[in-house]
Parts: C-alpha cells; sequence; structure tokens
C-alpha cells in the first residue's frame, strides 16, 4: 500500500469512527493488529526503534503486542533527535519543535497522514462546541498560541478555515501584539471565542479590569484552553470571570499530537482511534491513576511506542460524560515529577489548584509557595489576585489549611510575576507552585 492510500484508508477508519459507523469495541478487536502494524513500521523506518526496541525491556502491558516492548522516555527523544523519525524531512507536511521548557527542544515533523488524523478529532470537537454555544460557525475566534515553531496556530486556523470559523491570530507574546493590542483588538473586532491557555485567559481578564473594563461586559462568550493543567475548578473560574462558556479545546503536545479533545460538558475524550493508552502504575497514587503512557497507531512521520508522557491521568468510561461521545474520558492531574508532599500527605497539582478555587471565587491568577515554617514544619504562602469580596482571609485561609493540613498565609496582590503570567510557555510547575523548601 502506498503512501496515498494508507492515508486514505485511516482517513476512513477515522471519519467512521466519529461518525459512529464503528465503535469502541470494534476499535479494541483490531487494536492488537494495529499495534503488530506500527511496531514493524517503526522498526523498518526509524534509525533509533530499530535498535531500542531489541535493546531495553519494558514492563508488562495488557497489550499483547507490548509486552515486554521498551518505553520510550523524553530524555530518549532528546538524544536520539532526528535518528527517531520515520521520514526523511523531504518528505514531511510540516516542521514544528518542542518549546524547550524541560530540557533540549526536540523536533517534531509532521506528515499529512498525522495532520488529517490529529486534526479530524479537533475539528469534531470544535464543531459540537461551537454548535452547542452559539449555534453556528460564524463566530469570530482570537487563536492565541505561543510561537511559530509550534502546531498550536496551525492546528486551529485550518479547523477554523474547515469550518469557516472566521479568526484573528493574537499572540500575546509576540513582540507586535503583547496584551494591550490583543485585548484591544478583541474589542474592536468583537471577537467571541478566546483559544488559549488558562494563564492568557486570566492575564487578559486581569487587564481589562486594570483599565476599567468588565471582561463580563466584552463581546467573549467562550474560552476553549489548552496548554497546561486545568482542573474543572479553574473552568469554572474562567467562565465567572468571563461569564462565558469555558472548556477543555485539546490535551496533547508537541510529540504527541491531539490526544484527547473537550467537549461542550467540560471533559476531555480520547482520540481513540489514533492511539494505545497505558495508565503505569505510579508510587503513592490511586490504583487507576498512574503515568499515562502512550503508543501512537498512526504511520507519521515520528511515531512514539510507549512513551512515558510524565502525565498523571485518569481514565472513564465514556459513559462519564453526558456529551454522547462515545470515547473514554481522560483527566489530567498534573506532571509527575511535581507530585510533592506536604504535611506529610501526598499532593498533586490539580489537588492544589482545585482547593484555592473551591475557597476562592473568581481568582484572576494564583501563585502558591511552598515553605518551612520557624517551627520546622511545612507552611503554604498563596498569592493570589482576587476581589475576595464578603469572605474574610482568616475564612479563606482555615479552609484551605484545612484541605492540606498545614499552616497557610494568604497574600491579595494585583498581579503576578513575569512567570506566573506566561503560564504554560514556561512550565507549569515553575508558573504555579514553588516548591521553597529545596532552596538551601
Amino acid at each position: 500500500m502506498n503512501k496515498t492510500q494508507t492515508n486514505q484508508e485511516w482517513l476512513k477508519i477515522v471519519t467512521a469512527y466519529l461518525n459512529r459507523q464503528t465503535n469502541l469495541q470494534e476499535l479494541n478487536e483490531k487494536g492488537e493488529l494495529r499495534t503488530q502494524e506500527i511496531l514493524g513500521y517503526v522498526q523498518e523506518q526509524s534509525p533509533f526503534y530499530r535498535d531500542h526496541l531489541h535493546t531495553k525491556a519494558g514492563s508488562q502491558s495488557a497489550f499483547k503486542a507490548l509486552d515486554g516492548v521498551a518505553f520510550t522516555t523524553k530524555s530518549d527523544l532528546r538524544s536520539a533527535n532526528t535518528s527517531i523519525c520515520s521520514v526523511p524531512f523531504d518528505e514531511i507536511a510540516m516542521y514544528y519543535e518542542t518549546t524547550g521548557t524541560t530540557g533540549k527542544p526536540t523536533p517534531c515533523p509532521r506528515a499529512l497522514i498525522d495532520v488529517e488524523t490529529s486534526g479530524a478529532y479537533v475539528q469534531n470537537a470544535m464543531k459540537e462546541v461551537y454548535q452547542s454555544t452559539f449555534g453556528t460557525m460564524r463566530a469570530l475566534t482570537a487563536i492565541m498560541g505561543p510561537s511559530e515553531l509550534y502546531s498550536f496556530g496551525d492546528t486551529y486556523g485550518e479547523v477554523c478555515r474547515n469550518l469557516g470559523i472566521p479568526f484573528v491570530r493574537l499572540w500575546p507574546e509576540s513582540p507586535r501584539v503583547g496584551l494591550e493590542k490583543a485585548a484591544e483588538l478583541i474589542t474592536d473586532l468583537g471577537v467571541r471565542s478566546l483559544i488559549c491557555s488558562p494563564a492568557v485567559a486570566l492575564a487578559l481578564a486581569r487587564f481589562y479590569k486594570s483599565i476599567g473594563i468588565d471582561p463580563q461586559k466584552t463581546s467573549v462568550g467562550q474560552i476553549l484552553v489548552l496548554g497546561e493543567l486545568c482542573t474543572p475548578e479553574m473552568l469554572s473560574n474562567i467562565s465567572r470571570v468571563w461569564d462565558a462558556h469555558c472548556t477543555h479545546g485539546l490535551y496533547g503536545s508537541q510529540e504527541v499530537h491531539a490526544v484527547a479533545t473537550g467537549c461542550p460538558e467540560g471533559n476531555l475524550h480520547l482520540s481513540e482511534t489514533n492511539y494505545i493508552a497505558e495508565i503505569l502504575p505510579n508510587n503513592g497514587t490511586n490504583s487507576d491513576m498512574g503515568e499515562l503512557c502512550l503508543t501512537m497507531l498512526v504511520p507519521g512521520a515520528k511515531p512514539l511506542i510507549r512513551f512515558r508522557t510524565g502525565d498523571l491521568a485518569y481514565l472513564y468510561p465514556s459513559s462519564f460524560c453526558k456529551c454522547g461521545s462515545q470515547s473514554r474520558c481522560i483527566r489530567i492531574f498534573g506532571r509527575v515529577d511535581d507530585v510533592m508532599t506536604i504535611g506529610g500527605r501526598q499532593m498533586f497539582p490539580a489537588s492544589i489548584e482545585s482547593a484555592i478555587f473551591k475557597a476562592v471565587d473568581r481568582v484572576l491568577g494564583y501563585q502558591v509557595n511552598v515553605k518551612v515554617a520557624k517551627n520546622g514544619t511545612d507552611e503554604l504562602e498563596i498569592a493570589i489576585v482576587s476581589q475576595v469580596g464578603d469572605q474574610s482571609i482568616d475564612q479563606i485561609e482555615g479552609q484551605i489549611a484545612g484541605d492540606f493540613g498545614v499552616p497557610v498565609r494568604l497574600l491579595l496582590s494585583d498581579q503576578l510575576d513575569p512567570q506566573t503570567e506566561t503560564g504554560a510557555y514556561i512550565s507549569w510547575k515553575h508558573a504555579r507552585i514553588r516548591d521553597c523548601r529545596l532552596t538551601p
């Protein structure tokens, strides 16, 4: 089968699933065969995998074809560089790189088959969300992403064109744009939908308030968030701040594309045809929660085998969500490396964020510093940008302290430092939570 035929065949597989002509059970029945096919593909096409799959032993897997197959780590990606790719660069559709927030940037080329099979899920999700919110695709949308070497803008730009959604690209970190210009254009053009990180959504709201404009009075009626951890409490908080429908855009990365896409109900649904998802046990966590490990089934430019994403995740059955999707739901709880012990209790990034938003209404930004108190116990210093209203500082501190089991000191602020403002562009952990106990 040549590349054109392979592309067409895979598009048929994805389209049939999205149109409910096939179901999850039928995909699972063919999962082993497709896994064997992608293993053969990378062994033949990728210099890295030609050796890697034979030189290391991986753990057991519920999927027979993957049992004992070596994991692929972020360290492997950095050291392998272009040798991990399965297609010559003259044959790719476009080239991207990781942002390099956790180490050396790694190449992320995409073949046409990658773009189309991943984009199909994003397009299907956007169509459902826009129809639910606006009843039409004719809603001017601001695509607010980090850089030209990141796939964000291309992915959403292409989907908007396909669906007839008018859009404008506003990069808040660009020296030609910035928050002031972005806010000005949102107001002047009557932008109705934003696609951005939670940090950017909150930074924009803070900017509007700083110039005397209530973000709830703007034309924005919908916000799709992506790029960093976003708990259900954060979604609700952004919705209240903007008085707009807020849901996930997608969950994924430069390396693995659109792993899951959002829905009107605020959940993320796995792109079932394109991945085998494993949950690897993580010490100290719920047995059903663990590190998300992905095998990419689409024979594109850089399919990864048993890739350890570094993200803590939990998979729910599709019945968990009321939107009607037949794909399983996935919830992300933060980075494995970001889990910390506070007051003798293990805390996930998601649980830290949730505790803050449960205690304070309409937060425009937050930052947590974990410190050692004078008596040697742990304590939390939490800076927030918020008008706490009728709540007293003592009440808020007491509620959060009850969740963490350690003393809490709440600091009200007008703005946060630049690292927190940029959110996922730097690193979620750097931006939101700092473990000052590690500093000498």
